[in-house]
């Protein structure tokens, strides 16, 4: 889910940025024939129904309900679509058999569309992107390097959030990494509630005007606690991992910070592995590497669910004391 908000953000945004510089040249065997820079107001509409990729190839070989959002990832339509084809720094091949009954848009690619294939709703190019940055998610930037560098991007952006804890709220961080051994129970009691208890609230407060408006500020809250308890367990099994607890030496925020991003890193390593075994034209290690890059997703997704509880049972555990 997190990835679906991110990545429907990410084209919003650049089709507000870009739009400017839409190429408005198109595939003359793609019916109908009308082509535009924006997408039609019917976009997106059923993306919950579909599929959302990011960093490998989505093959369509069969009929599909429902959206498909890619990323760095090349896209090929062999048959029916029932939505949009949404294409994020990679290529959209249309084969004849390909019949998209929504509309297909593509940022930062080409769409190469055979004599035959069906496209009902509009198509919408932006091939060329005259921005910095953007320009890396060009058709000739490999899957590969675009999964890359997702999970380099995610790793700084953790390891800063490390740095920020450990060296500004060091003692705070230390009392609950070292509290850890005796929350445990607790913090998976209080994450087992919170499966039931947040969708509930969630539902209430979408049903009140004044929920609505608080409803974000909550969100916020319950992600700042997800992440505070998330940098403390990685401290925890960093310095398992380092089995150095007694060398800490005075300075204990470095330690903290060194045996947090060794966590993180341990966390990476079956998607890196994964995104390496991409590279082979095999089926076999496609989809193991695939199977290894949503490993490393689901313990980071893990590890925030039960930072969530960690901080709120080290919350109530403090307010008791």
């Amino acid at each position: 889910m997190r990835k679906l908000v991110l990545v429907v953000i990410a084209l919003l945004a650049l089709f507000a940025l870009f739009r400017a510089y839409s190429d408005d040249t198109g595939p003359s065997s793609v019916r109908p024939a009308e082509k535009s820079a924006v997408p039609g107001p019917g976009s997106l509409a059923s993306l919950l129904g579909g599929g959302t990729a990011v960093g490998f190839p989505v093959v369509v070989s069969s009929p599909r309900r429902g959206d498909i959002v890619s990323v760095g990832g090349h896209v090929s339509v062999d048959s029916r679509v029932e939505g949009d084809v949404w294409v994020l720094g990679a290529d959209v091949e249309l084969s004849p058999r390909a019949e998209v009954t929504g509309d297909v848009v593509v940022i930062g690619g080409r769409l190469d569309a055979s004599p035959g294939s069906v496209v009902e709703g509009s198509v919408s190019q932006i091939a060329r992107l005259k921005a910095p940055f953007f320009g890396i998610l060009g058709t000739k930037l490999p899957a590969q390097a675009a999964g890359l560098a997702g999970v380099v991007l995610g790793y700084v952006l953790f390891g800063f959030a490390l740095f920020l804890a450990v060296f500004f709220l060091a003692r705070h961080v230390r009392q609950m990494e070292q509290g850890i051994p005796t929350l445990w129970r607790q913090s998976l009691i209080t994450v087992v509630l919170s499966l039931v208890v947040v969708p509930l609230l969630t539902a209430l407060a979408l049903a009140s005007a004044v929920g609505v408006l608080i409803l974000p500020v909550v969100v916020l809250a319950v992600l700042l606690l997800a992440l505070d308890g998330f940098l403390a367990l990685c401290v925890r099994v960093g310095a398992l991992v380092r089995s150095a607890g007694e060398e800490r030496g005075a300075d204990q925020s470095l330690f903290m910070f060194t045996s947090g991003l060794l966590t993180l890193f341990l966390v990476n390593v079956p998607a890196l592995v994964g995104i390496l075994l991409t590279a082979f034209r095999s089926t076999a290690a496609t989809r193991i590497g695939v199977l290894l890059q949503a490993l490393s997703l689901w313990l980071t997704l893990a590890g925030l669910a039960y930072g969530f509880g960690l901080a709120l049972s080290h919350t109530r555990a403090r307010a008791a004391g």
